[in-house]
């Protein structure tokens, strides 16, 4: 029988990106001997999201406390409440986070028994944007605060942002002190820690791109085939900017085809929006020609998956700026002309380079696993 690894991380929400991290880190556990058990917290008011009472309160308080803040959190919301996203994709999302992430749900007054027990050998927290700096809620969820100090590791979690606003200085020191086993997603996370703790950690690849194209075509019964007319994939999060509309545009001059994902919208620079959970997703992007996005994981898989592909910096209006996360990436991968690139590049991705350096970090992030696991 394997032993049990408490994973806390974010995958609810409808986002591709946060449901297939934690399918990968559930995935890459299995393959180092351990039952990867994703927890989710009972007791949310939203179905499908982590909406507490508790949480509200302190989410108003601080707001009362800081409202300056307030601006950004409102338009956060209002830009996704914005986003129409299909029934049939919401079924889609529901089924994999069904059958691929099976969490198990426990009570928040359960959590300090059930980790001081026998039961979980070690708690993860991670990847994704799990410690949003510019939150007005720091989660203690996502630092492993309820699990005894030994049993916590940190594996590629996010900041979002490479720094931390005032009035979370003290509170995110104190979360990420108590944790003996650290490291981080992106250099901008790496330098807010060594800053804050004086502490040097590694930085590692997100979970999705720890597992390589071949392994994910397995795991998901993906199907890589030619498509009967080629398309350009157009996976943005928010508005594409006029700059992005115009480079698909010059990509699909010639008869291609623009495909949108993930909401529904009528515009005449596209072609279709698609219905897709999280392994439609990744079917349409595995057989895409070339992908445009302004999203990490849609860059992170057309990496993985030897795309063309362009990413674009996000519209977020008020809200805070996350393109950080994005460049790290690009930048480890020496890939850092494809953000925001004025015009198509002449120069195609340097998919061997690409490839070399992946593996030498699959290897390391593996190694951190292992090594962390030991320590407890």
């Amino acid at each position: 029988m394997m032993k049990k690894v408490g994973i806390c991380t974010v995958y609810t929400g409808y986002n591709y990106g946060s449901a297939l991290q934690a399918f990968a880190t559930k995935n890459i556990l299995k393959r180092l001997g351990y039952d990867g058990d994703i927890l989710k917290v009972s007791g949310s008011m939203v179905k499908g999201r982590d909406i507490r009472l508790k949480k509200l309160i302190v989410l108003g308080w601080n707001i009362l406390l800081h409202p300056m803040c307030a601006k950004s959190v409102i338009c956060s919301y209002t830009r996704s409440k914005n986003k129409t996203l299909s029934e049939s994709s919401k079924r889609k999302f529901n089924e994999f986070y069904q059958k691929k992430i099976n969490p198990t749900i426990i009570a928040q007054s359960k959590l300090k028994s059930v980790a001081r027990s026998d039961e979980y050998l070690s708690f993860i927290c991670g990847s994704d944007q799990i410690w949003n700096a510019s939150t007005l809620y720091v989660d203690p969820f996502y630092y492993l605060s309820f699990a005894p100090r030994e049993k916590r590791i940190a594996f590629a979690p996010s900041f979002g942002r490479d720094f931390i606003p005032k009035y979370n200085l003290k509170k995110i020191k104190k979360r990420i002190s108590a944790i003996p086993n650290l490291s981080v997603r992106e250099s901008g996370g790496q330098q807010i820690i060594k800053d804050l703790i004086g502490k040097d950690v590694q930085v590692l690849l997100d979970p999705t791109l720890l597992i390589d194209k071949e392994t994910w075509i397995e795991l998901l019964q993906l199907k890589e085939n030619k498509p009967e007319k080629p398309y350009v994939l157009a996976y943005f999060l928010d508005e594409p900017s006029p700059k992005a509309k115009r480079i698909i545009g010059e990509l699909a001059n010639g008869g291609k085809e623009v495909v949108f994902l993930p909401y529904s919208r009528n515009e005449v620079w596209l072609d279709r929006c698609l219905d897709a959970g999280p392994k439609e997703f990744l079917q349409i992007l595995l057989n895409a020609d070339v992908v445009c996005t302004d999203s990490f994981h849609g860059t992170a898989f057309s990496i993985n998956f030897s795309k063309e592909f362009y990413c674009f910096e996000r519209e977020y209006g008020q809200a805070a700026n996350q393109s950080s996360r994005v460049i790290s990436l690009l930048d480890s991968l020496g890939m850092k002309e494809r953000f925001n690139s004025q015009r198509i590049l002449s120069v195609k991705c340097d998919v061997a380079v690409s490839k070399q350096i992946l593996n030498d970090e699959r290897e390391k992030a593996i190694n951190y696993l292992r090594k962390s696991f030991d320590s407890v």
